[in-house]
């Protein structure tokens, strides 16, 4: 799919640009707010997992990934990254590990400090189309939070965004 194709799309977001999951915190549609679908995905706690997710969306991408991921295999999602992902906004303290695969891929990369900052970034950043995902690729970086704690944080904070 080529990038080009991914903007230009003119049809609102739904569930059905996502092939979703009935399962809290898996590919679960939050909401869409200024065109802009906000997409739980905080179980997806491996790379792998993450290239699943990616490669079920249809539409460019902002990536909130991140967290004690220092030895993360990040050149496993080269293909749907430099397909679909405009902007990767990183929780953590090892960001550099995920550079240093995209440091050629023109897009976005910001540190965020919380998962809040995080999605206000993302939504200062998206496009009415764009699908903002959730997965974190890894664990916490304190070690504390559950992918449910999360994933209801992330969801909180997106459902305020409409309020």
């Amino acid at each position: 799919m080529d990038l080009n194709k991914i903007k230009s799309r003119e049809t609102k977001l739904s569930r059905t640009f996502v092939v979703s999951s009935m399962d809290e915190h898996q590919m679960e549609f939050v909401d869409q707010v200024d065109g802009t679908a906000y997409i739980n995905d905080s179980q997806s706690m491996t790379v792998n997992a993450v290239l699943r997710s990616l490669s079920a969306i249809e539409t460019s991408v902002i990536l909130i990934t991140g967290g004690d991921d220092s030895s993360n295999d990040y050149s496993l999602l080269k293909e749907q990254i430099e397909m679909k992902v405009v902007a990767v906004i990183y929780l953590g303290s090892c960001s550099n590990n995920i550079l240093k695969h995209y440091k050629g891929h023109s897009m976005l990369f910001v540190m965020a400090d919380n998962i809040k900052e995080a999605v206000l970034i993302a939504k200062a950043y998206s496009k009415s189309g764009d699908a903002v995902l959730f997965a974190p690729a890894c664990q916490d970086q304190k070690g504390k939070d559950t992918y449910r704690q999360r994933g209801r944080e992330f969801k909180e904070i997106v459902k305020g965004l409409s309020a």
